[in-house]
């Protein structure tokens, strides 16, 4: 630390000046010096007297023949230091301008005049303060950094230096850190708990800075909350979501056997909040609306050729037994009746089939959808926050789980013989999940 000194100058022709009846006059702020410790605005002073100089300087006023009677010096300087001394009003905190004064305590001097053969010239000396370094400013807390681990209103607040402080071997401390939640105040201190407010200036002025303060309240935000309505969900953390879900259904569609896949939509989602569980908070369920090949296409009109021919070959064998029954006339007869009767049959059927095409020919629609049909897939978020906590190990992940050891149980159905994860309808696959939320808060932004 750079030290400034202010030094009296001793002048032995002005410092000692002989009077009547061979006395010395000597003034003590001769041998005053005063020196100056630290930088602007805290420096500190201190003083000496050079009372040995005082007496060598004047050797014969106090009766010493040479400097090198030193036990006579000595004796001397300890008459001086016991009836002459003083002190500095200020010490400490000083800055470039200031004024200090050395007041010398002046009651007991008549017994050194006694004594010795001097003249003390005692008055109070006045030393302005000139020449400290001052220090350059730095705001402490730039260089912190907050952290919070925990959710809602039992995190835990960490506070770190940074490395690129100019101040070395300071740290923070705050008033509160633990339980503390969003909202609250709290007051962090730079320095150690066990530092007093000088010792960590002292700290600062060591590397030539000098903090703007010591102590700042700040607001405690960007605790993790759990998510209690939809509209808390970040966009980035939806969207992540949604992509994790539809990913993985995407990789089992890929490796079906039995079933093709058409189409996959997100429906939106179900929000349970409130829950009651000592491990779950909250469950964000994404429900997928999955368009997938009906395995059973085909086969109600492969069924109904399979009647048409039976009936037709029915039909046959009736008409070849009455014709054999009958007589020939009556079988003219017949066969002329029938002949008219079949014409207008054929009338009625043809104009029947036209109906028939007319009705059927534009549903090509329904055909398709009979080669299709629709179910409800899900995924389920357990504890989702904000802001985003995708890395939290608190955060659980359910997908669709069923048995078919004794018959199908769980999220599943068949279709046919094909097992399909998830619900043939979005009312099944809710109660189901109600099932084990039953007591949560319920919203969705699924419109029906």
């Amino acid at each position: 630390m750079k030290r400034q000194y202010l030094k009296m100058a001793a002048v032995l022709p002005l410092a000692a000046v002989l009077v009547g009846c061979g006395r010395v006059t000597i003034d003590p702020n001769d041998y005053l010096e005063v020196k100056f410790d630290g930088m602007d605005s805290v420096a500190k002073a201190a003083y000496s007297v050079d009372y040995e100089k005082m007496v060598t300087d004047n050797l014969k006023a106090f009766g010493i023949k040479s400097k090198k009677d030193d036990h006579d010096i000595e004796r001397a300087v300890k008459k001086l230091k016991k009836y002459l001394g003083g002190e500095l009003d200020e010490t400490r905190n000083l800055s470039n301008g200031d004024k200090i004064t050395f007041k010398w305590d002046d009651d007991d001097i008549n017994k050194l005049e006694k004594k010795y053969k001097i003249k003390l010239k005692v008055s109070d000396k006045t030393i302005e303060v000139t020449d400290l370094e001052v220090p350059k400013e730095f705001d402490p807390f730039e260089y912190m950094t907050v952290e919070y681990s925990g959710i809602g209103e039992n995190a835990t607040m960490r506070i770190s230096t940074n490395n690129d402080i100019p101040v070395k071997g300071l740290s923070f401390y705050a008033d509160n850190t633990y339980g503390v939640k969003n909202g609250d105040k709290v007051t962090v201190t730079f320095g150690p708990s066990y530092y007093d407010e000088s010792e960590i200036m002292d700290v600062c002025f060591e590397y030539g800075y000098k903090p703007t303060k010591l102590k700042k309240e700040i607001t405690v935000e960007g605790i993790p909350t759990y998510v209690a309505k939809i509209s808390e969900i970040e966009k980035a953390s939806y969207d992540r979501m949604d992509k994790t879900a539809l990913d993985r259904f995407k990789e089992q569609a890929d490796e079906w056997d039995d079933k093709t896949l058409v189409d996959v939509e997100l429906a939106g989602v179900d929000l349970y909040s409130d829950i009651d569980s000592y491990y779950t908070n909250n469950a964000l369920c994404y429900i997928y609306k999955v368009t997938a090949k009906n395995p059973e296409a085909g086969k109600e009109e492969e069924k109904k050729d399979e009647e048409k021919k039976e009936e037709a070959t029915e039909a046959e064998n009736t008409t070849a037994a009455e014709e054999t029954a009958t007589k020939a006339d009556e079988k003219k007869e017949e066969a002329a009746a029938t002949t008219d009767e079949k014409k207008k049959d054929e009338a009625a059927e043809t104009t029947k089939a036209d109906d028939k095409q007319t009705t059927t020919e534009p549903k090509k629609e329904d055909k398709k959808n009979k080669d299709t049909f629709v179910y409800y897939y899900f995924t389920i978020f357990e504890n989702v926050v904000t802001p985003d906590n995708s890395d939290s190990p608190n955060v659980r992940t359910v997908y669709p789980n069923y048995s078919s050891f004794f018959g199908l149980s769980g999220d599943a159905f068949k279709k046919g013989d094909v097992i399909f994860e998830g619900y043939e309808t979005l009312d099944k696959l809710r109660a189901a999940i109600k099932e084990d939320y039953p007591d949560a808060k319920f919203e969705t932004n699924i419109k029906k």
